[in-house]
């Protein structure tokens, strides 16, 4: 498993040997990964005036929640699992070209938010919307290999936790009682500062 990391590392590093690839990877390792806040904000903002029901800032929420836990349980399984990122684990295995702290890598948090995110919008029915993100969030976890921040596993590993904590959120959490009165209580609250 591990000669399988290696190898697969280094095929999409060795990729940053292209120019356009060198220079944009970098860029896409990172950047994508803000739309989310903006999409959830900006849509909250929309439902807000355009007076909708609860039903869909509740949604927002509920998408919010997905990649909470994502990001959560990513957090966690790194207190467990101590894998070093390629740069600072064999220095031959390819190239870096994005400056990261040398942290844990396993999953990948990146890798889990987004797929979590993505995830969750194809559970609540936004497929448009599920689409429109879907190759941001591929050209940015294999950016993430490419520059040499994460093994190919890293990502691999971020995948499965996004999926799994957005199918809990969207399917499970959603009819939890408790869950649906904090979302009532928040959207309450956020209504007297007109959000």
């Amino acid at each position: 498993m591990i000669e399988l990391n290696i190898t697969l590392f280094q095929f999409f590093n060795n990729l940053s040997g292209n120019t356009f690839i060198a220079i944009f990877s970098p860029i896409l390792a990172d950047l994508p990964i803000f739309f989310l806040p903006l999409f959830l904000t900006s849509m909250w903002i929309y439902f807000t005036y355009k007076k909708s029901n609860n039903g869909n800032k509740s949604t927002l929420l509920f998408i919010f929640y997905s990649t909470l836990l994502a990001i959560g349980i990513s957090l966690i399984i790194q207190q467990f699992v101590d894998i070093d990122r390629p740069e600072t684990a064999i220095s031959w295995a390819g190239k870096l070209l994005l400056d990261h702290i040398p942290d844990a890598s396993f999953p990948s948090d990146h890798a889990s938010v987004s797929v979590a995110f993505l995830s969750a919008l194809y559970l609540a029915n936004y497929r448009k919307v599920f689409w429109t993100f879907l190759p941001w969030v591929i050209l940015m976890n294999l950016s993430r290999i490419i520059s040499g921040v994460h093994w190919p596993m890293d990502i691999l590993a971020g995948t499965v936790v996004g999926i799994v904590w957005a199918t809990i959120s969207m399917k499970y959490l959603k009819r939890n009682k408790f869950a649906s009165q904090l979302n009532l209580f928040i959207i309450h609250i956020l209504s007297y500062i007109k959000l």
